[in-house]
């Protein structure tokens, strides 16, 4: 397969922003798996690829939560080549520092990235099941709110992730999103399933972001696994793909 990465068209009209997500091409880029120098190399291709440097990058340990971070020139490195050096407990980071990259990692779950072009603001979201019922969309936009941006301005990509016909989950997940999120739900033959890209689309509605504002990707990390890793589909082997947004310096 051909090196090449995920890139959002919507935005290529903001030439300050750097963004993609990886295919299985580059390995992969979970510090906890593999060898860690093999990890360190992946990574540091994709960076060197979208022209920019590993000790820009900033990671967390994600943790399928609703905590938001917010990330600064002193924490530049962090994460990117060392698992001890991650900010803890994160699945989303927020930026207005140019020249800081975020990074998290995915093999099923969302990539988020947001951008307020205005105040020149971004946060890139880990967003699983868990971190969408405990409104980990709504919590980051809350914090744009602390950056002085108005929901009408920003600009979403919903990332590369698994597809309702495949997300078929428990009884007990299945409620959950049937109280929050009902239109993202369907149940056929006694097995339900989830839709997590409209839970998002909804809460991203509901929040007055703009439709035409927002691009979410087709691409499915199981019915497109020759493309991406899935932990659905091939459990703890399946290679994490890596999520960056940044500001050019």
């Amino acid at each position: 397969m051909e090196k090449h990465f995920f890139k959002f068209s919507l935005f290529s009209c903001f030439p300050e922003i750097i963004q993609g997500v990886t295919n299985r091409s580059y390995g992969d880029m979970s510090l906890n798996h593999k060898p860690l120098e093999e990890v360190v190399k992946n990574r540091r291709q994709f960076t060197t690829d979208l022209g920019i440097d590993l000790d820009q990058v900033v990671s967390s340990q994600l943790v399928h939560g609703n905590r938001i971070v917010a990330v600064g020139a002193e924490d530049k490195g962090k994460g990117a080549s060392d698992p001890g050096s991650r900010l803890l407990g994160a699945d989303g980071l927020i930026t207005k520092e140019k020249g800081l990259y975020l990074m998290i990692t995915v093999a099923d779950c969302l990539p988020i990235f947001i951008y307020d072009p205005t105040n020149r603001v971004v946060a890139l979201v880990h967003a699983g099941w868990r971190g969408i019922i405990d409104q980990i969309i709504p919590q980051t936009l809350a914090k744009f709110l602390e950056f002085d941006s108005k929901p009408e301005d920003l600009i979403v990509g919903i990332g590369p992730g698994i597809c309702q016909k495949h997300f078929i989950v428990q009884d007990n997940v299945l409620k959950l999103f049937l109280d929050i999120y009902p239109a993202a739900t369907l149940v056929r033959n006694k097995n339900g399933y989830v839709d997590l890209k409209k839970a998002i689309l909804q809460d991203l509605k509901k929040a007055h972001v703009h439709a035409r504002n927002i691009e979410i990707s087709n691409d499915c990390t199981v019915c497109d696994n020759g493309t991406y890793g899935s932990y659905r589909k091939e459990g703890t082997k399946a290679p994490k793909m890596a999520a960056l947004i940044g500001m050019k310096q």
